[in-house]
């Protein structure tokens, strides 16, 4: 007698798996595409912070990521073909200490004691800083100048998403990253090490943020 395969079965039961358990299984589709947006521009991220260059990563890895939805053609920049257009700001808050939050701190002399001396009183270095930013993520239809300019203003993270509005959100980001201390070394070597570390964790807020606007995007539509 020949047995019956349960293939069948198998792969029914997963089709209805996969249509009560979330997005995990249509997470390529185009999310914009019951509001009849098929295209979207995605120009250069604002940068409101005060921390210098990190627009052009936050723009890269965000573009990079959308590229994964199939049915929308993505844009790099402005253009006036596209029916929608993704506007990332980054901000943060005004003073640096709360920008870059030291952490972890420790006796200067104890980590480099041949460079400061024995004379000096003793004072804190930081072992570590945190570095906080906040990304209001913006997707609206063709947005006029004047529309443009609230949704850059301090009021911009307030707005509903409603009419042309499909899409506007904020959220924290931050990072750590250790602070380098060679006792035997120039202040400018130190220097280049740090800018170093602190450029590699802008890079790696960038993805994070980027994965994070994919995510939020895909729960929201």
């Amino acid at each position: 007698m020949r047995q019956k395969s349960f293939l069948p079965l198998i792969f029914a039961l997963m089709g209805l798996v996969a249509s009560c358990t979330g997005y995990r299984y249509t997470q390529t589709a185009n999310p914009f595409q019951q509001y009849g947006v098929d295209s979207l521009s995605v120009p250069m991220f604002y940068n409101y912070s005060s921390v210098p260059e990190v627009s052009t990563s936050f723009t890269r890895e965000t573009y990079k990521l959308l590229t994964g939805f199939s049915g929308l053609r993505l844009r790099s920049g402005w253009s006036t073909h596209s029916d929608a257009v993704l506007i990332g700001i980054i901000r943060s808050q005004e003073k640096i200490n709360d920008v870059l939050q030291p952490k972890n701190l420790r006796v200067a002399q104890g980590v480099a004691e041949q460079n400061i001396g024995e004379q000096r009183p003793d004072f804190y270095v930081p072992g570590s800083t945190q570095l906080n930013l906040m990304i209001q993520v913006v997707v609206v239809k063709r947005p006029s100048p004047e529309e443009l300019a609230l949704l850059r203003s301090e009021l911009g993270p307030k707005l509903p998403p409603q009419g042309k509005i499909l899409f506007n959100e904020t959220f924290p980001l931050n990072e750590t990253f250790n602070r380098e201390f060679f006792d035997e070394e120039g202040g400018s070597v130190v220097a280049t090490q740090n800018a170093g570390a602190l450029r590699r964790t802008k890079d790696t807020m960038a993805l994070r943020a980027a994965e994070q606007i994919r995510d939020m995007i895909l729960y929201a539509f």
